[in-house]
């Protein structure tokens, strides 16, 4: 519960120290280390960062006490002309809601709720970017590799749509109280009411040339 977080003594030949303070939860080993070197990464002989063009097949780990480790031996080559930019740009709306249905047959109940709901949103005529339905329970995590299982206690409805238009999500949302009255039966999980639209924040990641950009590093509180 009381986790540390990692302490970097970097020193100028390159070499640097993890450790973390004393007292804390959590594990320093050249172990957990190189898990968090694999972390997120593609090519790990060319790891681009703002300063350099990191080699981690050079680096080499040493365990130099107790929730200590040393790093060194690490090469690399001058960094890119570029900065990495991560743009955000709002993408529409969007909604989810969910409903819980019991067995027996609560598999067959979801997928019954689900085809009623959208054989309504298509009678409206209402147009989504996406619409998405996932069986918690059942198949939200692996998909289509699960296999069908027939005697679930319970299954949950999740159903999310997107759209340019944040009318067309607030119809949506009031199509999903109906479904409790006049779709499958032993259906609960809607305590927390009607769907609210949400702004979509949609990431785009682009190149832009160092020669475009000025650094500026501002100190407070000192």
């Amino acid at each position: 519960a009381r986790i540390g977080f990692p302490i970097v003594e970097a020193h100028k030949d390159g070499t640097f120290y993890i450790t973390k303070h004393d007292g804390t939860g959590g594990l320093v080993s050249t172990e957990t280390v190189s898990e968090q070197l694999l972390y997120e990464i593609a090519d790990p002989a060319d790891y681009i960062t703002p300063d350099c063009v990191a080699d981690f097949t050079s680096i080499h780990l040493e365990q130099d006490g107790k929730d200590r480790v040393k790093v060194f031996g690490i090469t690399g080559k001058p960094a890119t002309e570029f900065y990495k930019v991560s743009m955000s740009y709002d993408d529409g709306f969007s909604a989810f809601s969910t409903l819980t249905y019991s067995a027996p047959d609560a598999l067959k109940k979801a997928e019954a709720g689900d085809k009623i709901l959208r054989t309504r949103l298509d009678d409206l005529g209402l147009k989504f970017e996406e619409i998405r339905t996932e069986f918690l329970g059942y198949n939200s995590c692996h998909g289509p590799l699960v296999k069908r299982h027939e005697d679930l206690s319970e299954v949950v409805l999740r159903i999310g749509v997107r759209a340019k238009d944040k009318a067309t999500i607030e119809r949506f949302s009031k199509e999903i109280a109906p479904l409790i009255l006049t779709g499958p039966p032993s259906v609960t999980g809607f305590a927390g009411g009607r769907p609210k639209a949400s702004d979509v924040v949609a990431y785009w990641p682009a190149l832009i040339p160092k020669t475009r950009v000025t650094p500026q590093v501002v100190v407070e509180g000192i």
